[in-house]
């Protein structure tokens, strides 16, 4: 199963996300393990598919494994705060500041 560049969660099939879900939910115990207990699986995958695979996505499912499993919590993230930093969302707009500590 190749998946194409710049691809998008809307663009993964149902069965792509049910043979990635494993991974995901591996890398978010991992996290919790660590602390960081607000990263949940949507996150991400949405990081995944809009900044990590945007300009190099593997070209199989199985690499796609391996890249899941080979996150690490500084490079995620490091994405939600240049998310965070390029947000419209005014300081006051942010229901749950907590998340950002």
């Amino acid at each position: 199963m190749i998946l194409k560049e710049g691809i998008s969660i809307e663009k993964l099939s149902w069965h792509q996300k049910i043979l990635l879900k494993k991974e995901l939910k591996a890398k978010c115990q991992f996290f919790q393990q660590l602390g960081y207990s607000s990263v949940n699986e949507a996150e991400l995958m949405n990081y995944l598919v809009g900044y990590r695979w945007k300009k190099n996505t593997p070209q199989s499912l199985k690499a796609c494994r391996e890249d899941i499993l080979h996150i690490e919590p500084n490079e995620f993230f490091d994405y939600q705060q240049l998310k965070a930093q390029t947000s419209s969302l005014k300081i006051n707009d942010w229901h749950d500041l907590e998340d950002l500590f």
